[in-house]
């Protein structure tokens, strides 16, 4: 496993790619994980059976280019320092097949014809196609031009000028060495759809297998019950307009209701949400705080403005059979069935978005319904138990095919 990031550096794609190692591990294969270090952390470890040997990059040194040190990307080519720690792996474990997750793909990419190992890709963003990963302009459209100058303008938001002309003009240029992934596994259908119209990739290419999720152990939540509001519905995710944290706070706005707004999520740089009336926000909260949430709340709410790929926070709360309001956009709508696990609204909109809230607030019963079957459904096409055997098929598809597709 190539990952940007690992445990205890956390995102979705980073707990993925965490459940999915144990995952084979437990299914009986051997998994070695390569990840980037960052101080504080062993070079080498083994967590809960998993290996995991943590390099560090020649872009990683130069500290300037990073605007959150905890947090230092691959960036979207490739890394000569990482390519060769990856060699010296690669020849002293002798694996099967290589699966990338992240910008790290494009240091593994140098190796696929020299090492003659196989690579398969999970498609977890838009980071192939997008400067940002996120394929959201800041007009809030999804955007339907990539590889285009106004990437460097609009990725500047994010990055700053210098750094989103690097980024930008890395992504476009490295787009030629793709060809070499022998598999792409997309996380939903609008993922496989968007690479395969600005990538040129055949859509029998690209498999899609979302991720999965299974339901969480107990967790001791002692002492947090006065923490949150007695009646609240809930947001979990990051603190980010893109999340459509404005969206949601302006429909809440619009509805006459004693039950609070609870924001759980982690404090993004360069953005600050404050508490409103009756709005309460909890800044990289501990886990168990976010449990008792999901377990207490009266539903979900997922108001995404971007195309969010496989939001995991939609399989978190379904599993506790919490009906869902999200957002009609990338793979929320593969996750939510419409009027049947909860309702799917156009991004942006928050009129209709506060239509969709008052009416579970005032329908309890229709809430559970909706509730009980999320919970159904993710039981059933979202475990790791559905899940994790079609990745080993590909796998086995792949080392079988000596070549990949």
């Amino acid at each position: 496993m190539l990952s940007d990031f690992y445990p205890p550096v956390v995102g979705g794609m980073e707990r993925h790619v965490e459940s999915l190692s144990r995952k084979l591990i437990d299914r009986g294969h051997d998994v070695r994980v390569c990840t980037s270090w960052h101080e504080g952390l062993p070079k080498f470890e083994v967590i809960q059976g998993v290996k995991v040997t943590r390099i560090e990059g020649f872009f990683q040194k130069v500290r300037y280019l990073y605007g959150d040190p905890t947090r230092r990307y691959p960036p979207p080519t490739y890394d000569a320092l990482t390519t060769r720690k990856l060699e010296s792996l690669i020849r002293e474990h002798k694996p099967e097949l290589i699966h990338a997750h992240g910008w790290i793909l494009y240091s593994a990419l140098q190796l696929r014809h020299k090492m003659k190992v196989p690579i398969v890709v999970t498609l977890h963003d838009y980071g192939l196609i997008c400067p940002k990963k996120t394929l959201l302009l800041s007009n809030r459209n999804v955007c339907e031009t990539p590889f285009t100058p106004k990437c460097v303008r609009c990725a500047g938001e994010e990055y700053g000028l210098p750094k989103s002309l690097l980024v930008s003009v890395l992504t476009k240029h490295n787009r030629k060495y793709l060809d070499r992934v022998d598999r792409y596994l997309a996380v939903s259908s609008f993922v496989r759809e968007v690479h395969c119209k600005y990538l040129g990739l055949p859509a029998a290419d690209v498999v899609v297998i979302p991720n999965f999720h299974d339901a969480d152990q107990e967790i001791d939540e002692a002492g947090l019950s006065g923490t949150l509001p007695d009646d609240f519905i809930l947001f979990v995710g990051s603190l980010h307009p893109a999340k459509g944290v404005d969206t949601l706070t302006e429909a809440y706005s619009l509805i006459s209701t004693k039950t609070s707004l609870v924001l759980i999520g982690a404090k993004r740089p360069r953005y600050t949400y404050r508490e409103k009336s009756n709005v309460r926000v909890f800044e990289n909260a501990p886990v168990a705080l976010v449990a008792e949430a999901y377990k207490r709340c009266r539903f979900v709410i997922i108001p995404s403005l971007f195309p969010d790929p496989c939001p995991s926070v939609a399989f978190e709360a379904m599993s506790r059979e919490k009906a869902v309001i999200a957002s009609k956009i990338g793979g929320l709508t593969d996750i939510v069935r419409d009027g049947e696990t909860g309702f799917l609204v156009i991004p942006n909109d928050s009129v209709k978005l506060a239509n969709k809230v008052s009416y579970l607030l005032k329908n309890r019963d229709e809430c559970a319904r909706m509730g009980k079957m999320g919970g159904d459904r993710v039981a059933s096409l979202f475990s790791s138990r559905t899940i994790v055997p079609q990745i080993e098929r590909q796998y086995e598809s792949i080392i079988a095919d000596g070549t990949g597709i």
